[in-house]
């Protein structure tokens, strides 16, 4: 028996029936029925090609079908699908040197994941045991993960239904000129970005510095306004930090 194809309103409807969107009103949900994608463009079921902005997630940013991706994948599968955690293997070896070749200092170990709330929730981990403290600063224009961690470091609107998430969480301002009580019209980027710190060091001074596990932050801040820290404000936060 031949299984008769979708058609692009099934498609929806299924979906919808059968799964959940993250971020949105269930009954509201329009989503598009993509069936194929190669560079910028995709297609939906119907045969009405799209051009794709956003690169999906901002993640698809080689284009969609890069045949060196889907070559890359196939014989990969082909060799070794699948490694535990506690396995040594080719590409883990070979991914982590040449990521040790492109990070600055001592940054020569990591910890893979498959995204980055994973990825945040195991620095939240990683931060606590190796200080032996328990409060993660982080700002109130930022978007962290939708994990149980990683939702209570976002800052923004979307928390508010999770809390009160995780304990020790300690939220700053962000150095963002628009509406800022730290700003002064004719201040200079140097000026603002030495309000911005020398605010977070006086919160660290009221919570306690020896309690301060660590600080998370976006360096450019995306789904919040796509900030751009002022000059000296990331090295000046490093400062902090080394201090």
């Amino acid at each position: 028996m031949t299984v008769p194809p979708l058609t692009a309103e099934e498609i929806v409807t299924l979906t919808k029936e059968h799964s959940f969107f993250s971020w949105s009103a269930q009954d509201a949900v329009n989503p598009i029925p993509m069936s194929k994608a190669k560079g910028v463009y995709f297609w939906d079921a119907n045969g009405k090609r799209y051009f794709d902005l956003n690169s999906q997630l901002m993640c698809v940013n080689i284009g969609h079908g890069d045949q060196r991706v889907i070559d890359a994948i196939k014989a990969q599968a082909e060799e070794l699908a699948y490694a535990g955690p506690s396995m040594a293997s080719k590409v883990r070896a070979e991914i982590g040197r040449e990521l040790a070749e492109v990070t600055p200092g001592d940054l020569k170990r990591f910890f893979f994941t498959l995204g980055g709330a994973e990825a945040n929730e195991s620095a939240i981990k990683m931060a606590r045991a190796f200080t032996g403290r328990q409060k993660i600063m982080t700002r109130y224009r930022s978007y962290h993960g939708a994990t149980a961690g990683s939702i209570t470091l976002t800052g923004d609107h979307r928390r508010w239904a999770n809390e009160p998430g995780i304990p020790g969480v300690i939220r700053f301002f962000d150095p963002y000129k628009y509406r800022s009580s730290l700003y002064q019209e004719g201040d200079s980027d140097v000026i603002f970005a030495r309000k911005c710190l020398d605010q977070i060091e006086e919160i660290i001074m009221y919570e306690g510095p020896h309690t301060i596990a660590a600080i998370f932050l976006e360096t450019v801040t995306g789904t919040n306004g796509v900030i751009i820290p002022p000059d000296g404000y990331l090295q000046g936060l490093r400062g902090i930090c080394d201090k």
